[in-house]
């Protein structure tokens, strides 16, 4: 057995079909099939059922394949940390990041990072918290970037920053500077759908106050857009509440719906997820070093903040 065997049994796996598991693997079809064959029969085992359409797996065959899945990783992972030591940054970095951060945190250090290391291929994905979690199980993404803590002990956190929230008012019954969570109209809040560990936040933000029951939130949006959310709560003359970099670039007129929260203020902790094997330590490093610089401008450097949980 060897190693293209165990590429050419995992692109059938990923694609679902012999023809295009050989163009992905830049092979025949029948090279691709008789060198799978000859692993079956090398370990007395057969992974795939070619009766069926599109083909399917064996139950033997499924338990081979998650150890393989295993064993390519392992591979990867020696070869990227033999890179490591000998300075050569090379490969690629997948990194998955939940969809209310991406869009604000990404163009502030993205850009720079990639300038540092041009021989890696920088691939970042929109994902939710979920899939971020099953993705860096699997090794299929090297790392995440969400709201922690996840308190999943076969994960690596590493704290990057905490967000303070703030209350976005378009129902004009604000007037002061700053707002108690205990004196919000529950009842014109705008949320996103479920899914969206933003959403549990700010359920979480409705629970820190003794004047909310639940059965009061009547309204929820249900998409993953926060720039429709915006939308939509102009339009209801409701209230929603944003992270602090999701309100950076608001419109002037946006701007002035803005409403800090008083003492404790609501807030987020942010921060990278990886596997507990990943040892593309210098890239971890470089891009948390690279991420503090380019919020440190915009975030407060200190204060008293309720953190949050993400579920």
């Amino acid at each position: 057995m060897n190693i293209q065997q165990f590429q050419y049994v995992l692109a059938v796996v990923d694609l679902k079909n012999f023809e295009a598991a050989a163009e992905k693997c830049f092979v025949t079809q029948s090279t691709l099939s008789t060198m799978i064959r000859r692993f079956e029969d090398e370990i007395g085992i057969k992974i795939f059922n070619r009766k069926t359409k599109p083909v399917s797996i064996t139950s033997e065959g499924k338990q081979i394949i998650d150890r393989l899945r295993i064993i390519l990783n392992e591979i990867d992972s020696l070869k990227n940390l033999t890179q490591e030591l000998k300075g050569e940054m090379l490969g690629e970095l997948s990194i998955g990041i939940i969809p209310t951060i991406a869009p604000y945190l990404l163009p502030l250090f993205l850009t720079d990072f990639a300038s540092l290391f041009p021989k890696v291929k920088i691939i970042v994905k929109e994902m939710t918290t979920s899939n971020i979690k099953k993705s860096i199980k699997n090794r299929t993404l090297d790392i995440g970037i969400l709201a922690l803590p996840l308190e999943d002990n076969s994960l690596n956190e590493i704290n990057l920053y905490s967000e303070p929230f703030l209350l976005y008012d378009c129902s004009g019954e604000i007037a002061n500077s700053k707002v108690s969570v205990n004196n919000l109209d529950y009842s014109k809040l705008c949320l996103l759908q479920e899914g969206h560990c933003l959403r549990t936040q700010v359920q979480r933000i409705c629970d820190l106050s003794s004047q909310v029951l639940k059965s009061n939130i009547n309204f929820e949006f249900e998409s993953g857009s926060m720039d429709s959310l915006l939308r939509v709560t102009e339009t209801r003359k409701g209230m929603t509440i944003l992270p602090l970099l999701a309100a950076i670039d608001l419109p002037e007129k946006h701007q002035k719906r803005l409403v800090e929260f008083k003492f404790p203020v609501p807030a987020r902790n942010v921060g990278l997820v990886t596997n507990k094997f990943f040892v593309k330590k210098k890239l971890l490093r470089e891009l948390k070093k690279v991420i503090l610089k380019a919020t440190s401008k915009h975030l407060p450097v200190s204060g008293e903040f309720t953190v949050l949980k993400p579920l």
